[in-house]
């Protein structure tokens, strides 16, 4: 009988406790109706992973993270359609289930999508958690067409040089924004090459940096820091996104005359609510056939090759609380 096997916790650990990560195994998922059984070639780190892991108490339940993946399939479900047993997919999971850092996982196939020829696991397991927060945030929040320069206007993304910022970037240029990115100036080439139009230094107060005001502003760090900025650098009618909790409470009472709208998008409220969640494998189909045109391109920086393991897990995890720009993969798979 095959034996699965998986990385995870009791409780939130420092990455220097030697057992903040412990290795255990399981016997195989068992693959419901809806559901692909995959087996896991790479998954990365994202902040949502250190947040939650940092925050857990002691339990009984064993913690497997992991919200972005890519795998083959090794199994289907009755109600199934779309996929085959030997499909390459992509996709972020859910919070709801067990994650991606074990060797074989079972995925709701309605938030799957095959993966594009011609890239590396890495590349693919960068994308899914990203890419969906940026879709949903500018197409579905914002109400911008997803077609290729169907929209006008400008945007501002703050913190356009780490994940979310670095995919957003290339989805809102795609669809025919002005971009405008703020970032530490050592990484101004980044943001450059993630089709950012206008780098501003995330240090020095907006009104120096900026002519005219923001259709919209995408924050993708505490808006309490930046807020009182917006209500000279966003036009009337505006719209405003955040994706990170804020350490103060926001004062939205300056922006009452401008009409602003306020969002908060946050890419597991379909799957937590199991509302709407079919759109998400649809939107890695998007992603998927824009990567394939060469129209967006992975947002991948950091690589660690030597497979899903306890050193390489604490390492790229060190790496995305030291902060880094783009995304931290690890590939091979489970050991």
């Amino acid at each position: 009988m095959m034996i699965n096997k998986a990385l995870g916790f009791y409780e939130g650990r420092s990455l220097d406790d030697p057992e903040v990560f412990i290795e255990k195994e399981f016997p195989m998922p068992t693959c419901q109706a809806n559901d692909l059984l995959v087996e896991v070639q790479a998954v990365s780190v994202n902040p949502i992973d250190t947040k939650r892991r940092q925050t857990t108490t002691l339990s009984e339940k064993f913690h497997i993270q992991g919200y972005d993946a890519v795998g083959i399939v090794h199994e289907i479900g009755s109600a199934v359609n779309g996929f085959a047993v030997g499909d390459r997919v992509f996709y972020a999971g859910t919070t709801q289930r067990p994650g991606a850092n074990q060797r074989f996982q079972v995925v709701d196939f309605r938030i799957a999508a095959k993966a594009p020829a011609g890239f590396s696991d890495g590349d693919l397991a960068a994308m899914p958690l990203t890419s969906i927060t940026a879709w949903e945030l500018l197409f579905e929040k914002f109400g911008y067409v997803p077609e290729e320069n169907a929209n006008e206007g400008s945007i501002l993304l703050v913190n356009a040089s780490g994940g979310v910022g670095s995919i957003a970037a290339q989805l809102a240029k795609w669809a025919g924004l002005t971009v405008y990115g703020t970032a530490s100036p050592k990484n101004d080439q980044w943001l450059k090459d993630n089709q950012v139009d206008q780098v501003l230094n995330h240090r020095l107060p907006l009104a120096e940096q900026i002519t005219e005001p923001f259709s919209a502003v995408a924050l993708f760090y505490d808006a309490s820091a930046y807020l009182p900025q917006l209500t000279k650098a966003i036009l009337p009618f505006g719209k405003v996104g955040m994706i990170v909790n804020t350490k103060e409470a926001l004062d939205l009472n300056p922006f009452k005359n401008l009409g602003i709208d306020f969002y908060w998008e946050y890419m597991f409220t379909k799957t937590d609510a199991q509302l709407m969640i079919e759109t998400q494998g649809g939107i890695l189909q998007r992603i998927a056939s824009l990567l394939a045109d060469k129209k967006i391109h992975t947002t991948a920086v950091q690589t660690f090759d030597g497979g899903i393991t306890i050193e390489t897990l604490k390492h790229a995890t060190k790496a995305v609380e030291q902060g880094t720009k783009g995304k931290t993969v690890i590939t091979g798979g489970v050991r």
